[in-house]
């Protein structure tokens, strides 16, 4: 009774452990560690509960392998899938994420778990290894033991450890279900073919390799699936952004006009007021309205936007703002392109700025040229503090809303045009340089 309590207890552990390793995919609920090992407890005292009660009511001892009579597998079948959805049950109550989506893990978990102790089971199998384990039983719990913690090591920081959960898993429900399936199947097969004694060692490593596959399937949609849903949530934020930035676009376009047209009645006005006012009076309205009157000229009228947006921006909050541009070489990018990439890189350069208390420090340039037939635009700016890249990228400190998607909205532009960005940040200074190539001029 023992060493069968101590059997299952590693198989309930081994699961656990696994399915653990899913959970920087979900969100934590407050007293996580408090919920978590209440719920594992109480997951562990049922389960041992439940063998003991058996036990006593068929009075035999329930064993790990092998059976007595055909309702040992049943039992054992219907305990299996009973022991995962108390695990299940365990990590919702412990987690903030939909039944569906702790099923989707879990079930990766699962697929896991079984893999370590498939792999375990081939070993055994072998006669001088079999008969090793049959005079010490303890040597078969470490060797299942040690084949787990190796595959779950290899597995986690080969494939889970870099990975981020999507915002939202698509058609989970469906999923999940063809998982559960896998999964059950995987359980019935283990248990109905492990309690037959008169197997030979190929059919026993045959099965193993059968059911380390099907999970191995489970793990490898598991995780595509987990980057193809993510990648689509981005792309989705991103036509969201986008489309916020056409209307930002639009409504700044017509600011800025009607500031102009206003400016421009103001200085016929001034002319009428030159005769009962002072000059210097005169003079000191006439350098405001000329400020706003001010409109940036590159030859894009996009661009011409955005500049004078963050000029005035810039203006207000005693930034030195400098550009060198030849508009009219971003005739070959789309007008949204243009706003979207230049709104978001003038952008970062602002936030950073903001920070710097030191006004001598407190400038951006923006420098776009040709260079024989490519198109370079660099963007500088200093900054204090420590930035953190991740994937060639600079990490974002927020983690809520649209944030962080400034960056990746830059990068996709440069690729859509066949160019490339590069971002450093040396001895204080912040620079973001985009390439595209052009065609070249005909002579």
């Amino acid at each position: 009774m023992i060493l069968s309590f101590c059997a299952f207890g590693l198989m309930i552990f081994e699961l656990i452990v696994a399915e653990f390793m899913f959970s920087g995919f979900m969100r934590r609920k407050k007293f996580f560690w408090l919920r978590f090992s209440g719920s594992v407890l109480v997951c562990l005292v049922a389960s041992f509960l439940t063998l003991f009660i058996y036990s006593v009511i068929t009075d035999r001892e329930f064993t790990y392998n092998g059976v007595n009579e055909l309702t040992d597998s049943i039992f054992k079948f219907v305990y299996y899938v009973a022991v995962f959805l108390m695990t299940v049950a365990a990590f919702k109550y412990s987690f903030k994420d939909s039944v569906w989506t702790v099923l989707f893990y879990c079930s990766g978990g699962y697929a896991l778990q079984h893999i370590g102790w498939n792999v375990s089971s081939v070993i055994g199998v072998i006669p001088s290894v079999n008969v090793f384990f049959s005079e010490h039983v303890w040597f078969s719990f470490l060797c299942e033991f040690l084949c787990c913690a190796a595959i779950y090591a290899a597995v986690y920081f080969a494939f889970i450890r870099k990975r981020s959960a999507p915002d939202e898993i698509k058609d989970v429900k469906g999923k999940v279900l063809l998982f559960l399936a896998v999964i059950i199947v995987c359980i019935l097969i283990s248990r109905f073919t492990n309690d037959i004694s008169e197997r030979d060692m190929f059919t026993q490593i045959a099965e193993s390799v059968a059911a380390i596959l099907n999970c191995v399937f489970i793990l490898a949609f598991l995780l595509d699936m987990t980057d193809k849903d993510k990648a689509k949530n981005e792309l989705q934020v991103m036509k969201e952004i986008m489309q916020r930035e056409k209307e930002q676009y639009e409504l700044t376009k017509e600011n800025i006009e009607f500031i102009n047209l206003k400016c421009h009645d103001l200085k016929h006005q001034i002319q009428a007021l030159r005769e009962n006012a002072s000059e210097p009076y005169i003079k000191k309205i006439e350098d405001a309205v000329m400020f706003y009157d001010a409109a940036a000229k590159t030859g894009n009228d996009v661009l011409d936007v955005i500049l004078t947006e963050k000029s005035l921006l810039c203006e207000r909050n005693n930034i030195t703002f400098t550009c060198v541009v030849r508009g009219e070489e971003l005739s070959f990018m789309d007008d949204m392109d243009i706003y979207s990439l230049f709104g978001n890189a003038l952008s970062n350069a602002f936030e950073k700025v903001c920070l710097i208390e030191d006004e001598d420090r407190r400038c951006i340039s923006l420098n776009v040229r040709r260079e024989s037939e490519s198109l370079s635009v660099h963007i500088e700016n200093f900054y204090d503090g420590e930035i953190i890249f991740e994937d060639g990228l600079p990490a974002t400190t927020k983690d809520k809303g649209y944030h962080g998607f400034g960056i990746k909205s830059m990068n996709f532009i440069a690729r859509k045009y066949n160019g490339y960005m590069n971002i450093s940040t040396d001895d204080g200074i912040f620079c973001v340089d985009f390439v595209f190539p052009l065609k070249r001029k005909e002579p």
